[in-house]
């Protein structure tokens, strides 16, 4: 199997996160040693209300770093898993399409190509119970004391179908393609109960064979017309 990377969106992200909170600390610190130095009430209580802003980013966009950091996590567990599962060099897996849309940027996780047909994934690493139904998504989890309580998701399957559009209206003319598309869960404490899914599968991604099984045989110019196609984005 082939690979291309196109991008590092979810590094790039943990590192802006990553940037912000250290910056902000270290702003509230050098703030209280200026102040220590100059023995100055007014700057050491302006460092100390620097501290608390600080304190404030932090919260923020400290789990947002470690949100994806988990993602990174996930992706690598994909590619591990495609790596292992003896696909030949007939296809090929593209991860991290760029994608801009509403201001807000973002991408696909993975595209993979072949005669097996064409399949885009969307990787989350969760743990807990996912449930679905009627459209419905949410996360239990299982807190220290042993008591339950929901965790955040968003909508998997939403974000998924969003992604097969704008990859359709990237790709061009596509009559007659099916979009095999998979949200895919990689922790391994994850338990999933979902029902009602249309169009698209949610699978933990030891049982990804079994979204492969559910081929559309592409030929190999359709293949090789879609790998073109990619190839010309990656270009822009």
């Amino acid at each position: 199997m082939r690979e291309v990377f196109l991008s590092n969106h979810l590094q790039r992200q943990a590192n802006r996160s990553f940037a912000i909170c250290l910056a902000s600390l270290a702003f509230a610190l050098t703030l209280l040693a200026v102040g220590v130095a100059m023995a100055s009430v007014l700057v050491i209580w302006a460092s100390m209300v620097a501290l608390a802003i600080s304190g404030f980013i932090v919260t923020k966009y400290g789990p947002t770093h470690m949100t994806y950091r988990h993602g990174m996590q996930g992706e690598r567990i994909l590619r591990n898993w495609l790596r292992s599962s003896g696909l030949d060099d007939d296809h090929t897996a593209y991860y991290n399409l760029p994608l801009n849309g509403n201001g807000r940027a973002s991408d696909i996780d993975c595209i993979l190509v072949g005669p097996l047909g064409l399949f885009i994934f969307e990787v989350k690493h969760h743990h807990g119970l996912i449930f679905h139904r009627n459209g419905i998504w949410a996360r239990i989890k299982i807190g220290q004391g042993g008591t339950f309580y929901r965790g955040q998701l968003g909508d998997p399957s939403g974000q998924l179908y969003r992604n097969i559009r704008r990859l359709k209206g990237l790709l061009g003319r596509t009559d007659g393609l099916w979009f095999n598309g998979a949200v895919v869960f990689t922790n391994p404490r994850t338990v999933l109960d979902i029902e009602g899914l249309r169009w698209v599968r949610a699978v933990a991604v030891k049982d990804l064979d079994h979204v492969l099984s559910k081929r559309t045989v592409l030929s190999v110019e359709q293949t090789n017309s879609i790998n073109s196609r990619l190839a010309s984005l990656v270009k822009k």
